[in-house]
């Protein structure tokens, strides 16, 4: 029988359910769940089996941490769904099961104005359109302490494992998290892709994701409301094409921990530090990746400014970084700063190299960015009303501002000094469409491997990032 309704206006009326049967959900079982029904003809929400009612599935109470996530106008929480939530959550009738897809597109054009040059030949830092992330992934339940997700990546016509492991939460406040899984690394490093408020990351994640992106291991994290801290031991990433199965695989260990002495709705200020350390395998790969620090102009152009190229004899990486983060009201503000050391064998020379990055962002429309203080990093902005010019609304406006640098030169390793300044503007047309505008300005360039037509170093190089982004 055709209703005439949608999963997004049944879950409006559950929302709104929900609200009234803080009681009824609170005796629903062990778990707090609450199976819903709903009355065909009427399209009214009950808590009990009855004629003509046809079952919605089993729903949990909000969680206890999501009031400073789901808080709306007038300081008054609000049930609302996360952005980047599915709509669509398929449970057995145990409700102990369930299985939910979820996605992000990213396409994109990239263009930079200069021509470049290594060494007199031509180099091809070209300009153009491609799909920087296609994922898709399955994430729910299995049995009431464990959780799951499962994602890949499509983008580049070819199959990559981003996400692929199990959660379990029996030992509250402490999680159990096992397989292919971010390294307990920064909070730039942590912050989803669709999260962020530029189209790439900063110039520090030349260190951070070389050398502590995912990787399959377990990883053990605390937390509360306003803090988290966990600490984890990592193999090699899960790249069987480029892993040497002739040699033993790296591992590293990796540790954060946040704090937010102050954590309201539009008012936050978020502490951290983080340390790690990564020994590479017998083949000299770095979690299967070469050993080498570097950052690409733009995705597209796969051609980098710095590059220390790949580093012969490397024994450990180590690294130690600091975070700051703030809130107010519709400002916010974010920065990081973390030094690699690089210890290597056959005598030569140990390698010290650092980099920061430092940004500020503005709502025009008022929003406040979400900030989670249970994993300590900021959620994706949610637009106060949805674009609908036939309504009047336009969704969420932002404008961003960044200034980041590094330096991958030390001793015999001379892989280059830049800084840059990034300006972006961001619209979130609704929960889950955003489209974003980057300009970048290379401020300034030391050593670098390339130079500019004339054969000077390629400072003052413009480069421009369109997206189109959504996510489920």
């Amino acid at each position: 029988m055709n209703t005439g309704i949608t999963w997004r206006s049944i879950r409006l009326m559950v929302a709104a359910s929900l609200m009234t049967a803080g009681a009824a959900m609170a005796a629903g079982g062990d778990d707090g769940a609450l199976d819903l029904y709903m009355d065909t003809e009427t399209k009214q929400i009950f808590a009990e089996p009855g004629p003509g009612r046809v079952g919605l599935g089993r729903f949990r109470p909000v969680d206890e941490h999501a009031a400073n996530d789901a808080e709306g106008e007038g300081g008054e929480a609000t049930v609302a769904a996360e952005p980047g939530d599915s709509a669509l959550e398929l449970t057995d009738e145990s409700g102990e099961f369930s299985m939910a897809p979820g996605g992000r597109l990213h396409a994109q054009y990239s263009y930079q104005d200069d021509d470049l040059t290594r060494n007199g030949p031509p180099v091809d830092a070209a300009s153009g359109t491609d799909i920087r992330r296609a994922r898709f992934n399955m994430s729910g339940n299995l049995g009431e302490d464990f959780e799951y997700l499962t994602e890949f990546d499509f983008a580049g016509n070819d199959i990559a494992i981003t996400d692929v492991f199990l959660v379990y939460t029996g030992f509250d406040p402490l999680e159990i998290t096992l397989g292919h899984q971010k390294h307990a690394i920064s909070m730039e490093l942590q912050e989803s892709s669709n999260d962020i408020m530029f189209t790439e990351r900063s110039l520090l994640n030349a260190l951070t994701d070389t050398l502590f992106d995912r990787a399959i291991g377990i990883n053990a994290k605390g937390s509360g409301r306003d803090w988290s801290a966990q600490i984890g031991l990592y193999g090699d990433s899960a790249a069987p094409n480029d892993r040497d199965q002739e040699s033993d695989e790296g591992h590293g260990l990796g540790s954060r921990l946040t704090y937010a002495p102050i954590n309201d709705v539009g008012r936050v200020l978020h502490l951290g530090a983080y340390g790690g350390v990564r020994e590479p395998a017998d083949s000299g790969r770095i979690n299967n990746e070469s050993p080498a620090f570097n950052a690409d102009i733009t995705n597209f152009s796969n051609v980098a400014l710095t590059d220390t190229g790949p580093i012969d004899a490397i024994d450990r990486a180590t690294i130690a970084g600091l975070e700051l983060a703030a809130v107010a009201g519709p400002w916010s503000l974010q920065g990081e700063y973390a030094e690699v050391g690089v210890s290597r064998d056959n005598g030569l020379p140990s390698l010290d190299f650092s980099g920061y990055y430092l940004q500020m962002g503005w709502v025009l429309t008022g929003e406040s960015r979400r900030y989670k203080g249970s994993d300590g990093e900021f959620k994706r902005l949610q637009p106060r009303h949805a674009f609908s010019p036939d309504d009047g609304h336009w969704g969420a406006w932002e404008l961003a501002l960044r200034f980041d640098e590094h330096d991958l030169s030390d001793r015999d390793v001379i892989g280059g000094e830049q800084s840059r300044a990034s300006l972006a503007l961001n619209w979130y047309m609704n929960d889950y469409v955003r489209l974003m505008l980057d300009y970048n300005r290379i401020l300034d360039v030391e050593d670098s491997p390339l130079r500019d037509i004339e054969g000077g170093q390629p400072d003052d190089l413009n480069v421009f990032t369109f997206r189109t982004q959504f996510a489920f």
